[in-house]
Parts: structure tokens; C-alpha cells; sequence
């Protein structure tokens, strides 16, 4: 394929399709491909002001950093609260800047002209911090009140989107799933061991089946409630209307939640990172907490055991 053909935006618009064909073909992750997508579809809307003055082998450093401030002044403007120091997070940053990259890589790869753009992105780095200085997680304190929330709405409603909830948290809290996993669940994954506990199938990354698991106690309510109401193939993260639960809406959900029982802290993988760190602070060997998070490198899990270390130390240091 040429370069360029018809124009800026014409150009972008001919060569985001041939990408998401690209990404099809090679069979990425249904949640990547829609990821990437809806970024690359922002920088193409982005673009629009410069259509009369740009053109692709204009698009350098300076023009990749700016949409990154685009993005930024987006998402204040759409949140309804001020973002934490008026920042859009670093790893949303990273995830547009390495959407773009994609994108333009695969151009460079497959332009008939040989253009290439690696090395505008050589130069673009963020200030790295520690993993254990930003991650958060939920206090034993918050996790009692988040839980008493969801029962006391499940009580006092007992809708199927309330026990729907209740399902999602318990998941992400007592089994350290993701939310991607999470929200495509049927009763058919769940097996009960003779240990009393589920195994759960979940698609991991890549694809894969993998297992997570939960001690049977905590969510055999809920489940009691769907194997009465939903086929065993039947999505359990439902809308009202029948389709699954999009993940913007589980986000919205939480937030929901967490305002109701004081939290201030946000994020889905929040719940995630408080599993991960329960099992940290009771002593489990870190090669156990990375088979139960389905972590594939043991570096990833690692984080958990050295912001451990540090309440060790901060303990240590007080008088």
C-alpha cells in the first residue's frame, strides 16, 4: 500500500482498517482489539484539526506527545471529579502510546514507500516508579464495608443485577480474577472440589483457559440464586436486556459501590491488587500467589512480596 493517497485523514481512516484487519487475522484478544480501536479511532479524531496542514510522514514526536495531551484534557473534561492533580494515570498513557505505536509500526511495516516512523517513539519516556510507591489496594477495614454494602443491597433489593454485583466483587476480592475473566462467566465454569472450593475456568490472556479459585463459602449464595434463574450457559454478568455486562459499566458499578461504603479509592483491579496483597500479609509463598493470580512471570508477581517488605520495614522503623 502507498503511504499516502488521499489526504490525511482519508490515509488514516485506509490504513486503521488494513490494522484492525491485521489484528484480526492474527487472532488478538477480542477486549485488544476493541482497546486499540477506540484509541486509534481518537487519534484519527484528533487529527482532524491538522487535515489541511499535515500529512503522514509529517506525524513526529512533538505530534504524539500533544495527542497524549489531547487525551488527557478529554478525560477531565468527561470525568465528573477533578483527576488525581489533574493528571490522566501514566499506565492510560501508556496503554494510547503503545496503541499508536502499534498502529504506525504496522504502517512503517507495509508502505510500499519504505517511510518509516520507530524512531519518533525513541525518545518518548515516562518517569518510571516503583510498583509498591503507587499500587492500591483495599484495608481489611474497607473490605468489611464494601462487603456489607453489597449484602445489604442484595437483602434489601434482591434483584438478579444486585446478586450480579455481589458475584463480581466476591470474584475479583476472594479470587483475584480480572475483570475481562470475570464478566464472561457461565455456571458451567464453576466446579466444586471436594476441598470446598471452586474451580473456576476463566479465559486468561491469549486466550488460554486457565483456572482461578474461591473458597465455596463465600459465593455459594449467589450461585444458589442463578442455578434457579439462568441456564448453565448463560452469561451470569447480564443486563437487564440479556447482554453481558460491558466493562465500562462494571466500572461505573464499583465506583457506585465504593462511594456508598466510604472508599475513595478507584478502579476494578483495585479488588485484584487486595487479594494479591491478603495473601501477601499472611505469609503465602509468592509461587503460590502467582499460580492463583495466573500470573505467567514470576516478576509480576514479585510486586506483592517487596510492598510487603516495605510494611515490614515501616513497622520495624517505628518507636
Amino acid at each position: 500500500m502507498r503511504l499516502e493517497r488521499n489526504g490525511f485523514i482519508p490515509d488514516l481512516q485506509r490504513w486503521f482498517r488494513a490494522y484492525v484487519g491485521y489484528m484480526e487475522s492474527l487472532d488478538y484478544s477480542k477486549n485488544t482489539v476493541e482497546l486499540y480501536s477506540s484509541v486509534i479511532e481518537e487519534f484519527i479524531e484528533y487529527s482532524r484539526e491538522f487535515q489541511d496542514e499535515m500529512e503522514m510522514r509529517d506525524i513526529n514526536t512533538l505530534y504524539i506527545t500533544s495527542f497524549l495531551v489531547y487525551m488527557e484534557k478529554r478525560a477531565i473534561k468527561r470525568s465528573r471529579k477533578k483527576l488525581k492533580r489533574g493528571e490522566l494515570s501514566k499506565s492510560s498513557k501508556k496503554t494510547y502510546l503503545k496503541a499508536v505505536k502499534g498502529f504506525l509500526i504496522f504502517i512503517s511495516d507495509n508502505n510500499s514507500d519504505s517511510f518509516t516512523f520507530e524512531k519518533i517513539f525513541d525518545k518518548i519516556r515516562f518517569r518510571e516508579q516503583k510498583a509498591e510507591e503507587h499500587m492500591e489496594y483495599l484495608s481489611d477495614e474497607e473490605v468489611e464495608r464494601l462487603l456489607r454494602v453489597v449484602e445489604e443491597e442484595k437483602r434489601y433489593y434482591g434483584r438478579y443485577d444486585n446478586y450480579r454485583n455481589a458475584l463480581l466483587m466476591k470474584l475479583m476480592l476472594y479470587g483475584g480474577l480480572r475483570i475481562s475473566e470475570a464478566l464472561n462467566l457461565t455456571l458451567a465454569d464453576f466446579s466444586l472440589l471436594p476441598e470446598g472450593v471452586y474451580r473456576i475456568k476463566v479465559q486468561g490472556k491469549g486466550s488460554r483457559d486457565q483456572f482461578a479459585y474461591v473458597d465455596s463459602e463465600k459465593i455459594k449464595e449467589e450461585l444458589f440464586y442463578f442455578e434457579h434463574r439462568i441456564s448453565p450457559t448463560t452469561p451470569i454478568m447480564k443486563t437487564n436486556r440479556g447482554k453481558v455486562l460491558a466493562r465500562q459499566n462494571a466500572f461505573t458499578i464499583a465506583r457506585r459501590l465504593y462511594r456508598k461504603a466510604g472508599i475513595t479509592k478507584q478502579g476494578l483491579h483495585l479488588l485484584r491488587h487486595t487479594f494479591a496483597m491478603r495473601l501477601a500479609k499472611r505469609g503465602v509463598d509468592v509461587l503460590v500467589i502467582k499460580k492463583a493470580l495466573r500470573h505467567a512471570s514470576i516478576n509480576s508477581t514479585m510486586v506483592y512480596a517487596r510492598a510487603e517488605e516495605g510494611d515490614i520495614v515501616r513497622v520495624l522503623k517505628e518507636r
